[in-house]
């Protein structure tokens, strides 16, 4: 399906997402989900995810700043979606920081079926259970060529029978067979907290509009690096602009890739 029909089915979906994510990105993912025309619920209590969950059109769990408390909301709201089909998207933020995680991890993945994982190339490594070096918690320590960063990506989304979109200088998508490399974007999306949680983000909102996973997650890492190479020309140079204008300029270029453009076009 071509990226313009995609974004058509995306602004007429409009799709919610639930994101089950971290406090720490909890403003950013919501707002760039309004950008490129989405919406988000996020709902964390066990109490309820499984009644906003069967209300959404995709769920995202990011496990980043956990506890067992919001293991087990995760756990919950990513079996209610699997009964009712819809996507669940795992960002498994820092797997391995910690033995914790990594575990809570296995359990959630051995009783919720994942449509796409979105994650770095430590996490992915985690998730393989075949990282051996010092963690760099929620960041990335590995440091992969391109061939191994392909098949790191194909390993992921075989294991787990799901698309994989694993991040890096460059980011490999693979649905077990095919692998994609995307390139471009711009390195101050790195200085950013919660880059990888908003890439996470507008995969599961694609999905959210009944997008193919290994399609979805080919235009939301297309799209999130051509906005970051946006926002980086839109900066004005001469002012010394730094990173925080290039967070609005940001959020600007994902409207304009996700959502107005569109809407300008069929204007």
């Amino acid at each position: 399906m071509e990226e313009r029909e995609q974004l058509r089915l995306l602004n007429s979906a409009r799709p919610k997402v639930h994101c089950l994510t971290n406090p720490v990105t909890m403003q950013e993912v919501a707002n760039v989900l309004l950008a490129a025309g989405g919406s988000a619920i996020m709902a964390q209590d066990p109490e309820e995810v499984r009644e906003i969950a069967a209300i959404c059109q995709a769920v995202l769990l990011n496990t980043g700043v956990p506890d067992r408390k919001k293991f087990r909301a995760c756990i919950l709201a990513g079996e209610r979606a699997n009964e009712l089909e819809i996507p669940v998207i795992l960002d498994p933020v820092g797997a391995g920081a910690s033995r914790f995680r990594l575990r809570e991890l296995e359990q959630l993945t051995d009783r919720v079926s994942l449509t796409l994982i979105r994650c770095n190339q430590e996490e992915a490594k985690a998730m393989l259970h075949i990282w051996n070096g010092k963690s760099g918690g929620v960041e990335s320590g590995a440091r992969l060529d391109q061939e191994e960063h392909r098949e790191l990506a194909r390993r992921l989304a075989e294991a787990y029978h799901c698309t994989a979109l694993v991040s890096g200088r460059m980011d490999a998508v693979s649905d077990g067979k095919n692998v994609e490399m995307l390139q471009g974007g711009d390195s101050q999306t790195a200085r950013l907290t919660g880059g990888g949680c908003m890439l996470s983000a507008l995969c599961a909102l694609l999905c959210g509009a009944r997008i193919s996973p290994y399609e979805a997650a080919l235009t939301a890492g297309r799209l999130w690096r051509r906005s970051a190479a946006l926002a980086a020309e839109a900066m004005d140079r001469g002012k010394h602009e730094g990173i925080g204008s290039f967070q609005v300029r940001l959020f600007d270029a994902v409207e304009q890739c996700f959502y107005r453009s569109l809407r300008e076009e069929e204007e």
